[in-house]
């Protein structure tokens, strides 16, 4: 086991001796060369390497999904269409499909301050607007103040009662009423 050291240490000591040649710099030069390669190898080898920790996504204005809340409202408002308009006599089995015009907005409290500043020639005001943050659980979010649902642009409403003029009509009114848009925006269809 000795002589297996005596050998490593011959072969490392003739390497940092071709190196030397090869490169020209000192003992001490060449160390602090190859620890700082080994050093960035390192480094670029702990990338790859996972850490064991999970890193936590915090969003930093609000802890509300934007797409989900949406995709939410788009559903249950379906659902309330489908139950109302299979209610309506002669109707019959009802699909549908609604169409949004944009997503989900909301509206942060705000705390707001002015200050006016006069001088002799001029006035003005000067604004600063910092959005409310509430601490729950040790996670802060912005407070909403309002959340305004996306408008129904369109409904597509495929049922068993759609090829007769009376039900077809009652069903527009019913889903014009219910969503206040437009019947133009209202098609209703014989499944």
């Amino acid at each position: 086991m000795n002589s297996m050291n005596i050998k490593n240490r011959l072969s490392i000591k003739r390497m940092i001796d071709k190196l030397q040649t090869k490169t020209g710099l000192s003992g001490k030069v060449l160390f602090i060369v190859i620890i700082g390669i080994l050093g960035l190898l390192m480094i670029g080898v702990s990338e790859f390497v996972p850490s064991g920790k999970k890193e936590e996504k915090k969003e930093a204005s609000t802890s509300f999904d934007d797409t989900s809340y949406t995709n939410g409202f788009k559903r249950e408002t379906e659902r309330e269409l489908r139950d109302i308009i299979s209610k309506i006599d002669g109707v019959g089995e009802v699909s549908l499909m609604l169409t949004l015009d944009g997503t989900t907005e909301y509206v942060y409290a705000e705390d707001i301050d002015t200050e006016t500043d006069e001088n002799s020639d001029s006035k003005s005001d000067k604004y600063k607007n910092e959005v409310i943050i509430v601490d729950s659980d040790g996670e802060e979010t912005a407070l909403v103040k309002k959340i305004i649902e996306p408008k129904v642009k369109g409904v597509i409403i495929v049922c068993s009662g759609g090829g007769n003029i009376e039900i077809k009509e009652k069903v527009i009114k019913a889903v014009s009423s219910a969503l206040n848009i437009s019947t133009n925006s209202i098609c209703v269809e014989k499944g």
